[in-house]
């Protein structure tokens, strides 16, 4: 067998041991950041939605950015341990700092890692549309708003019982889907 290959069934075994999570399920070809313990600078290939190899960019002071290696923004340095957005790889990744060491993370489907809370939780796709009251669609159905700052639902809030209806053009609480004009919640366009 070659030193490779060896390797490889080694690196393989340590993951395993330590509970990995890496996984291309659902996953396009291309290259991910390790979401293992481990260096920042690792990361894995997919290919048909299985893990073929697992790579290094150049030293540790690289990660993986959008698919290509480049100077990391991520640090861990003078920071306490836990949970930090990323600035190098797009949401839904995040990353964890452990006495002073660097692992990716990622939240899980349809969840995107939230700043303020630093917790995954459901995607609040109306924060894309700006800063604001927005109608909230994680849970709440037409009876909840958050207010949204830099992209994340910072604070979520439901309508009262009187008014169970979240309106996104008055951005109020009314008592009835018809009165707000243009319909609530999910109507609201994006």
């Amino acid at each position: 067998m070659s030193k490779i290959f060896v390797a490889l069934v080694v690196l393989a075994i340590a993951v395993a041991v330590q509970g990995c999570k890496d996984s291309c399920l659902g996953k396009h070809d291309g290259h991910y950041p390790c979401i293992c313990s481990g260096p920042c600078h690792r990361y894995y290939k997919c290919h048909k939605h299985v893990i073929v190899k697992y790579h290094y960019c150049g030293d540790n002071t690289q990660c993986l950015i959008r698919g290509v290696c480049g100077s990391c923004r991520d640090s861990c340095h003078g920071k306490p341990n836990g949970d930090y957005p990323s600035l190098d790889n797009p949401r839904p990744f995040y990353y964890h700092c452990e006495n002073g060491f660097l692992s990716f993370r990622t939240c899980h489907p349809n969840e995107v890692f939230n700043a303020w809370t630093r917790k995954c939780e459901c995607y609040e796709v109306f924060c894309e549309k700006g800063d604001g009251l927005q109608p909230s669609v994680c849970g709440n159905g037409c009876g909840g708003y958050v207010m949204c700052e830099g992209g994340f639902a910072k604070i979520h809030r439901h309508c009262p019982r009187p008014r169970p209806y979240y309106c996104c053009h008055t951005h109020v609480c009314v008592s009835s889907s018809h009165h707000c004009h243009g319909g609530p919640c999910g109507r609201c366009g994006h």
